[in-house]
């Protein structure tokens, strides 16, 4: 979505978001990681800032799978939230 190589989805109730961002840190380029971070959007209108609840760390493959499972279910692609 922009030039950082950060992803993000938005839910259908444009309440829930997550940004999907590679590991640019590991050593061992023979595995790539991506981190997922889940927020939410705050204030009626979205006008507070978003509240980033949770990060983790999984292998892109499983970020993959994951991207696609949202999107399946409803989640959109979305702008930079924080």
């Amino acid at each position: 979505m922009n030039s950082n190589n950060d992803f993000w989805l938005i839910d259908s109730n444009f309440v829930g978001v997550i940004r999907f961002y590679k590991d640019k840190d590991y050593s061992d380029k023979s595995i790539t990681y991506m981190f997922i971070e889940e927020g939410i959007i705050m204030g009626i209108h979205g006008e507070n800032a978003p509240l980033m609840k949770t990060r983790k760390k999984i292998v892109i493959e499983e970020a993959r799978l994951l991207w696609k499972k949202l999107s399946s279910e409803g989640w959109q692609k979305t702008y930079p939230r924080w």
